[in-house]
Parts: structure tokens; sequence; C-alpha cells
């Protein structure tokens, strides 16, 4: 068997998405920014939650509905705590549904900057041949596969490209034109070491040995 490094990329964005609103006290459209916090309001038998969003602008709110007239009883008690100690993490799932989000605003704006986590999940000893990234990205990351790969290797985005032209970069699974597309939570990249002219640098890249987040 040739011999294999495989690293797995734990993917994080570091700013939530804005949906841009009709902000009544400006009086046009502006951006609103997730607060993490929560608001509950309970009658009877039936709940409300929403996510606090303020604009960005003047701090108007705006609620970002999270449950709408459920019932309580139907209502995992873990998921009630959660929304009434402004779970972090609970907080930063709904402010990355942008599915939802779009339901309420037709520009979202996404941020690139990332905080990645790279662990090596398989060594080899002797020369390497190629590398498998995999990437690991629980929440939605709006940044194109190329160029967020030429920031994390130091290449450029024509290197990239020529890499994946000539079959020496393969992305899985097997979509039309992967490079220019967002990059996903699941997919495998196999990059072949010795086309690269694989040095000591690209090695510490892919490997996060000794280096600092980046991108172009």
């Amino acid at each position: 068997m040739q011999p294999l490094l495989q690293v797995q990329w734990l993917v994080r964005p570091l700013e939530t998405p804005r949906p841009w609103l009709s902000c009544g006290r400006c009086g046009v459209r502006r951006p609103f920014v997730s607060s993490g916090k929560f608001r509950v309001n309970a009658q009877k038998k039936r709940i409300d939650a929403w996510l606090i969003y303020r604009c960005a602008h003047c701090d108007q709110t705006w609620n970002f509905p999270v449950l709408e007239r459920c019932l309580v009883s139907g209502i995992a008690p873990a998921m009630l705590r959660a929304l009434t100690e402004n779970d972090a993490g609970l907080a930063r799932r709904h402010a990355f549904d942008l599915a939802r989000l779009g339901r309420h605003s037709s520009a979202i704006e996404s941020f690139p900057d990332l905080h990645i986590e790279k662990r090596i999940l398989s060594a080899c000893e002797g020369n390497l041949v190629s590398a498998e990234i995999r990437v690991v990205a629980p929440l939605p990351v709006e940044i194109r596969l190329d160029r967020f790969l030429a920031g994390q290797l130091g290449l450029s985005r024509g290197a990239i490209d020529w890499l994946a032209e000539n079959w020496a970069l393969v992305v899985q699974p097997a979509v039309k034109c992967p490079l220019s597309q967002v990059v996903r939570d699941g997919q495998r990249i196999w990059i072949n070491l010795g086309t690269t002219g694989c040095g000591s640098d690209l090695l510490g890249r892919i490997t996060g040995a000794g280096e600092a987040d980046a991108l172009p």
C-alpha cells in the first residue's frame, strides 16, 4: 500500500451570518447581528421562543422565531433549559440556519474568517506519496473550496486549479466543479504529494504543524 497521510480539518466560522432587514428605527435595510440570547414566552401549555438579533447601527431588536406555539409537553427538558439559559451552542446553530433565515431575509451576509483545527488521523513512515484531508464542517461555511485550499496550503488558486486538472487533487464526493462551490461537511480532498513537489512547508500546512490559520 502506498504511504498515505490522513488528516482531519475541523472548520468553524468565527462570525455568525447577518440577515439584512428593514429597521424600523433607521428607516432603511440594515444588517442584524445575533445577540446569542433567546426570548422565551410561555402561555398555558404552549411556548414561543426567539433568537434575539440587534441592528448593527442602532441596536433595534428583531426576534428570529425558534419555536412557535409549541406544546411544552412536546419539548425535551434539555431543550427548554438550553433556551432559558441562553446556551451558546444552540444560539450558534440557529444563527447558522441559513434556510430558515432566508424565509425572513433575501440577503444574508456571511463572513470568510474561520477557525481550523487540524488533526492527524493516521501517520505513516517513509516517503509520503499522498495525503487525504477529511473536512468536518458542522456549520455552513460560505467560502469557495479553491480559495479555502489555496489559503490553507499556501498555494495560488491557479496552482489548485492545475492540480485538479491533472488529477493530482481530487475532491470526493464527486460533484460538478467542486472547487467553485463552497466548503461542505464530509468532503475528502486527496492530494498527490509527488506532483506538488511536496516539501516540509506544505506538509506542515496540511497537518497544522507550526502554522496559524490563514486565508488569501
